[in-house]
């Protein structure tokens, strides 16, 4: 449990930090590309500022990781909120090329440290018993930020300049940083009972488990990616959506994660049991493209989308608690780091496969190659669950650290 209700009381301002900070970034993704033509760029020009920013992704987990190590929590925390404060009001009032390249990598990598930074203290700051539960806060935060970034970019561009959402996403990447200094110093350096497993075969050692986690998220956000980059073409063209039901259906995704988060948290809590509520969740997701290529009713597609949400959320909320459960607490900010800029080459990487598949065959494929993503990420999952519950490995508590 949490020690004192002022940790308490910064988890919920972490969630709000979340909140903003996820709020803008999703404010920006339908903006952007109507931003960047509006400068005449060429198609080319437009292609590669968006493969800088996924590039920027990849690169921006590993230092964070060290940095988390050698500065501690808030120092990191403060740096990336500042960097995107300025990367933000920089992107808004220039028009050079190379500077919105290089802004752009910047945002990148503060949307992967972000990560880093924000799932490595939560798990600092909770337990074993709680830890699902307080992932569930934070995943929630994002459903949130998914659900009215959108809304809130689409009100403001009928009246101001498409630059003016970036001055109100420095804005709101302000109050997360506000509300990061309000949180004292000390609980930064605070440390948790830690449940890790002891490979006493070696068996599973530190680098096995890094490439365990890290194929896995792999996996989970390749599938993520290809979904993003052609259901949107998919509802237009197979199904004969307007776009307002295929931003709906992102909706309802968003509205289900938001929800559903602190409740599959708090299952995963009481299960003990984090790498079946991982494939659960993986499984749900499966279920949700399933759906929409059985049927293109929007009521039934929407009922996918908001299982899919649910199955977002449970992975979510027991991948990161389990890495905490199982790796030692000096080098789980590293680990969570590398984990998370390798699983970021997965967004680069399947859509670019999906897309040939699709030139050679059909829209429907990139899904069936969506589901086979899923399905390797279950199994590999299954198979780990099974080495960990096996009789030869024990789990016992480690002293107070």
């Amino acid at each position: 449990m949490m020690r004192t209700n002022g940790l308490n009381n910064n988890v919920v301002l972490m969630v709000m930090i979340c909140f903003f900070t996820n709020m803008g970034g999703y404010m920006i993704l339908p903006l952007f590309p109507l931003f960047i033509e509006q400068m005449k760029f060429s198609v080319f020009a437009m292609s590669v500022i968006f493969a800088i920013f996924y590039v920027g992704k990849v690169c921006g987990g590993v230092p964070t990781g060290y940095l988390l190590k050698r500065w501690g929590g808030k120092s990191v925390g403060i740096s990336l909120l500042a960097l995107q404060v300025i990367s933000m009001i920089g992107f808004a009032l220039t028009t050079n090329y190379l500077i919105l390249c290089g802004l752009r990598f910047i945002q990148g990598a503060i949307a992967t440290g972000l990560i880093v930074f924000v799932r490595s203290t939560i798990n600092e700051w909770s337990t074993e018993d709680n830890r699902g539960t307080l992932n569930g806060y934070i995943s929630s935060s994002d459903g949130a930020g998914m659900v009215l970034g959108p809304v809130i970019s689409g009100w403001m561009s009928l009246y101001f300049a498409l630059n003016v959402p970036f001055y109100f996403v420095a804005l709101c990447t302000g109050f997360a940083l506000f509300a990061l200094i309000r949180i004292k110093g000390n609980h930064f350096e605070q440390r948790s009972e830690a449940i890790v497993v002891k490979d006493k075969s070696r068996k599973i050692n530190i680098n096995q488990k890094l490439a365990f986690y890290s194929t896995v998220h792999f996996l989970e956000m390749s599938a993520f990616a290809v979904f993003l980059t052609y259901f949107a073409l998919y509802a237009t063209h197979i199904m004969g959506w307007s776009s307002f039901s295929t931003s709906a259906a992102f909706t309802v995704v968003g509205v289900s994660t938001f929800i559903s988060a602190p409740f599959v948290g708090m299952i995963s809590d009481r299960l003990k049991d984090r790498l079946m509520i991982c494939m659960i969740g993986l499984s749900l997701i499966a279920v949700e493209v399933i759906l929409f290529l059985a049927f293109d009713q929007h009521w039934i597609v929407y009922l996918g989308m908001l299982i899919g949400g649910i199955g977002g959320a449970c992975y979510l909320d027991s991948f990161f608690a389990h890495i905490a459960d199982t790796v030692r607490q000096e080098q789980r900010s590293s680990f969570i780091g590398n984990v998370i800029s390798f699983s970021e080459l997965g967004a680069i990487v399947s859509p670019i496969v999906a897309g040939m598949l699709v030139s050679s065959f059909s829209l429907y494929v990139a899904f069936y190659f969506n589901l086979a993503i899923l399905l390797a990420a279950i199994l590999i999952q299954l198979v780990m669950r099974f080495r960990l519950k096996n009789p030869e490995y024990d789990i016992e508590l480690n002293d107070r650290q």
